[in-house]
């Protein structure tokens, strides 16, 4: 089964994405940067999707010091943010490995269905 991180501040929001992906794939969840960077040290994800406005350590940030892991350097990473301003987009899509951006509220069979596309499962 295929590893999906999410990393995102919000609780509910982390609850909401786990019971979607469950049954499909294997759901990590980490409610800051510094945490998920711990866990994924023994699970390297298959794919990750950020959250990239959260206190202490934002998204990019999280960002910037996963991709110097091993192994984390062709992992695909799918921001989604409650910001949808055009240039947040496009300085998304810049960032080497970010492969895709959703905005918040977001449709279930939508996210499943990128997180696939992503990861090659589609």
């Amino acid at each position: 089964m295929k590893k999906v991180l999410v990393v995102d501040d919000e609780h509910d929001m982390l609850r909401l994405v786990k019971n979607i992906l469950s049954g499909e794939f294997e759901v990590i969840t980490a409610d800051s940067g510094e945490k998920a960077l711990k866990l994924i040290k023994d699970k390297m994800p298959n794919i990750v999707l950020l959250d990239i406005m959260m206190p202490g350590m934002d998204g990019w940030d999280f960002l910037e010091k996963f991709r110097k892991l091993r192994g984390a350097e062709k992992v695909p990473v799918i921001i989604f943010s409650i910001r949808s301003e055009a240039s947040e987009v496009l300085s998304a899509m810049a960032v080497e490995g970010v492969v895709d951006y959703i905005t918040k509220p977001f449709d279930p069979e939508d996210l499943k269905m990128r997180i696939r596309r992503a990861i090659g499962n589609e």
